[in-house]
Parts: structure tokens; sequence; C-alpha cells
């Protein structure tokens, strides 16, 4: 038996609007960045301009995910296809850590050879347009995965709170360098673009490897279902309790142990009354529950 709760249609256009809004920022900023680096050559700025090209990129995979993990459950994927947002996460991060590679080269070439930046009032201009075009996308992101709880809206958002911080970054290198005369800013503001990139790349595989590897849920959800399954008089014992997450959904499969001698319509009432309540606590959920015979104490 099985309790599944499918994703609001309104859920699914706000995870859609989130996703197709950064495509649509990435894309502008990215060629707005490519331009600005031909006009000044700043290390500073390629790593900004690289950065939005692997965002557009990884958007781009991102909105598309969105739209294949909200698919309904079908003969060739009975659990639905929410696992395309932990694979998705998966090529982004490669994509990114190709990114802090290319902007680390060419940081460290600015180092070891530092040289003015020109037109540096037309990167000024750039990155300071850049850094709140994505203020304005990480506030609508953040409306979205409230009214979606999409994890890939979530990850976008995070990633774009870091393009905030860097293109900021990249902004006083370029004031420094070109005002102060400190010309090697503009390397250190790549390196330090390029470190971000890296971390993202951590945060970014870190959330989606347990997703993949089908790794249980956290330790207090466990035991809120737990509670659930002891708070049920008619529930004698419980074993074979497994738990997943993939995408927005979080699936839940356990065995409930009742009294051998009721009807088995009593017993498929309390197992159904079980799906319900683990449902209730978390609505997200896709709950399995099959009942048994109590044989005598067992481990939960």
């Amino acid at each position: 038996m099985t309790t599944e709760a499918a994703a609001p249609h309104d859920a699914d256009a706000w995870a859609r609007a989130g996703t197709l809004a950064a495509l649509g920022v990435a894309l502008a900023l990215a060629l707005l960045k490519l331009w600005a680096w031909a006009e000044t050559g700043s290390a500073a700025v390629l790593g900004q301009a690289a950065d939005s090209a692997l965002d557009l990129a990884g958007s781009a995979l991102a909105f598309a995910a969105v739209r294949y993990a909200a698919a309904p459950a079908d003969d060739d994927h009975r659990f639905g296809h929410q696992k395309a947002e932990g694979l998705t996460a998966l090529v982004q991060s490669g994509l990114i850590a190709a990114s802090a590679l290319l902007v680390a080269w060419a940081s460290v070439r600015r180092l070891i050879d530092p040289q003015p930046i020109p037109n540096a009032g037309l990167a000024v201009w750039v990155l300071a347009g850049s850094a709140l075009a994505t203020v304005a996308l990480v506030a609508f992101q953040t409306l979205a995965y409230r009214r979606s709880h999409s994890l890939i809206v979530a990850g976008d958002r995070a990633h774009y709170t870091g393009d905030v911080i860097a293109s900021l970054g990249a902004l006083v290198a370029v004031v420094l360098s070109a005002r102060y005369g400190l010309l090697r800013a503009d390397g250190i503001a790549g390196l330090i673009a390029a470190a971000f990139l890296s971390w993202s790349v951590r945060e970014i595989t870190g959330a989606a490897l347990p997703q993949v590897m089908d790794q249980e849920l956290p330790d207090a959800d466990r035991a809120r279902i737990e509670a659930i399954l002891v708070a049920d008089a008619d529930v004698l014992g419980y074993h074979a309790l497994r738990t997943r997450r993939a995408g927005r959904r979080r699936y839940v499969q356990l065995n409930v142990e009742v009294d051998p001698d009721m009807r088995v319509a009593d017993a498929h009432d309390i197992a159904d009354r079980v799906e319900h309540a683990i449902h209730d606590a978390f609505p997200d959920a896709d709950v399995i529950v099959h009942q048994e015979p109590y044989e005598g104490p067992r481990p939960g």
C-alpha cells in the first residue's frame, strides 16, 4: 500500500520559474561580462565571466531537471524521476570544478605578470550591475523556494548568493588596481573566486551524493517516524524501516507487526492509519507500510 502526494501544480510552476529566472539572468550576465573582459583584460572580470558562463550551463541543466523530476512515475520509473535532481547536481559540480581551474590559471598569470586594467570604469559598472541583478535573482529564488521546496532551486539560490559575494570581491579588486595601483589585487581576487568555486563543488557534491546513494534520512526524521509507530497502540512491533530522499520527496518503507488473530481488513486499516500519520508528519513523503503478524519482540 502506498500514500503518494504528488507535488502540487503550483509548486512545480514555482520551481520552473525559479530556474528559468536563473537561466535568463545567467545568459545576460555571461554575455555582459565576456564583453567587459574583452575590453579590460581583467582576471577578476574573467573569473566572473567564467562563473556566469557555467551558471548558464548549470541553470539550463537545472531547468531541464526540474521539469523531468516533476514527471509522474511511469512503467520504467516506478518511484518517479526525483533522482534527476541529484544527478544534475553532480554534473553541475564537474562544470564548476573546470571553471575553478580556468580562473586559477588566469589569476596566477596575473600575479606573475601584473598588468594595468584598461577601461576599469567599465569593469566597475559591469560588476556592480552584475551584483545588483544577482541580488534580485536571489530574492526571487527565495520566494520560489518557499513556494516549491525544490532542492534544485535551493541549491541554485545558494550558488547565486555566493556569486553576489564574488562579484563584490571582484569589484573591490578592480577599484584597488585601477585607483591605487595595487595591480596584483586583480589576480588575488581571481584566486579567491577560484577558491569559492571549489568550495561550491564541495557543497553541491555533499548535497547530491546522499540522494544518489540512497542515504538514510537524518536521525531526527527517523526518530519522528519511530515515535509515530510507538504511539499507535495497535502496532505491536515494527522492523525493516528504510528511508531515503530523492529531490523534493522522502521515501519511507517499513513493516508493522499486528495481532495475528485480527481480521485482514483490520490489519489493513492499521497500516493505512500509520501511513497517513507518517504522511501528515512529512507531506512530501511516499510511504509504503506492510503488515505482518506479531511474533514477539524485535528490534526497531
